[in-house]
């Protein structure tokens, strides 16, 4: 299959798997659920997550909190930032409710793995915590969380959606 084929195929498969993902029912197992957001901003955009619970109808979502990894300074504006290891800190920024949102990933999560996630997002959120443009960047915040909850994580090291979609191919539908 030639390449530019193959790459629309992998995204409209991801497109179709997730929209599947994100409008089913919860399994009767599910407590909770996690969404990997892709959005735009920024020279390249930004990754962040999304989780709460689900209704006991199992039909409506109660969001919790959105969070992702930000550097903590204003030297991300600059060329520095490629190279020196960063204050960074986990939280909420307004243009994570500006930006659009270019592609998510929700997965449902069973009570055992919802408890893991908050455990995890709470160690996250208390740490000292930095950043750094290649290495712990918003891509590697999310794949440190997905890890928690049992899910494979594709290489960090990649623009937010296309780390996003990667995450919902290899991890397939919500179960």
């Amino acid at each position: 299959m030639r390449p530019r084929v193959r790459a629309i195929v992998v995204v409209f498969t991801a497109t179709i798997c997730c929209a599947q993902s994100a409008y089913s029912g919860a399994a009767a197992s599910s407590f909770g659920f996690i969404e990997f957001r892709a959005r735009g901003g920024g020279a390249l955009g930004h990754t962040l997550i999304a989780y709460g619970e689900v209704a006991k109808t199992g039909k409506r979502l109660r969001y919790r909190a959105s969070l992702g990894l930000y550097p903590g300074t204003a030297l991300v504006a600059t060329p520095l930032s490629a190279v020196l290891f960063l204050p960074g800190y986990v939280g909420t920024e307004t243009e994570d409710e500006k930006s659009p949102v270019r592609f998510v990933y929700r997965r449902q999560l069973t009570r055992r793995s919802y408890t893991e996630l908050l455990a995890t997002v709470r160690q996250l959120r208390g740490a000292v915590q930095g950043w750094h443009f290649l290495f712990f960047n918003c891509n590697e915040f999310a794949a440190i969380v997905a890890r928690s909850v049992g899910l494979r994580t594709p290489p960090t090291f990649e623009l937010p959606e296309h780390f996003v979609r990667d995450l919902a191919i290899l991890n397939g539908r919500s179960s």
